[in-house]
């Protein structure tokens, strides 16, 4: 079995504004099939193939391999993933704020009417303009049940920024993004009850509070 390299790994459960599948996202060092990745994770062969249509599974391409129950361990390298130092990620300047013109957070981390709220909302008119918190490269660039138009950026260090509900997405999957650069516009799609960025900060399957992550002036 050849060691595959994790490019992204995150986990999305539900949240009170949106929602979407549990699972990660790796990016291949080698020719595979989905036969083999669904032997090597134990995941049928149906549901790879259906999270990743028209995917060619060859090397360096980057795939989504669902689970059920979210992942805890990981299997190839054999370590468990809540033994990783999170403390360490954290900087109070690490990100630029993804919205310029508004600093208005409508609701924050945490739990909300009942239920985990795994990122921050920022409230904006529709049409304004999202920028990267910095500078990475674009995983997914589409929509998804719940969060709508959403834009996923993998940055150095493993952390990864999400950018849901939005009107129109400019970022393409595979992009390389700089820091500051606009991504998308403020939109109210998906599960959403009025214009506003849903933003998240993940590291593995670990939601932070995304306040940690900058200074807001």
């Amino acid at each position: 079995m050849r060691k595959l390299s994790f490019y992204l790994l995150f986990i999305l459960t539900v949240l009170s504004c949106s929602t979407l599948k549990n699972g990660r996202y790796i990016k291949l060092t080698s020719n595979y099939s989905a036969k083999k990745l669904a032997n090597i994770f134990n995941i049928p062969q149906w549901q790879i193939e259906e999270f990743n249509k028209n995917a060619s599974f060859k090397k360096g391409e980057t795939i989504f391999l669902p689970y059920k129950r979210g992942i805890m361990i990981n299997r190839i390298e054999g370590r468990s993933i809540s033994s990783i130092d999170y403390s360490r990620l954290k900087s109070s300047s690490r990100f630029l704020w993804p919205v310029p013109s508004s600093k208005k957070v409508s609701s924050g981390f945490g739990h909300r009417w009942g239920r985990p709220h795994e990122g921050i909302d920022i409230a904006a008119r529709k049409g304004t303009y999202i920028v990267s918190a910095d500078s990475g490269v674009v995983v997914y660039s589409g929509r998804k049940s719940g969060y709508g138009n959403i834009v996923v950026v993998s940055h150095a260090g493993g952390l990864f920024t999400i950018y849901a509900h939005n009107h129109k997405n400019y970022a393409r999957k595979g992009q390389k993004v700089s820091r500051g650069q606009v991504i998308a516009a403020v939109g109210n799609t998906g599960k959403s009850t009025g214009d506003h960025l849903h933003f998240e900060v993940r590291y593995d399957s670990k939601a932070f509070d995304p306040l940690s992550f900058f200074h807001r002036h």
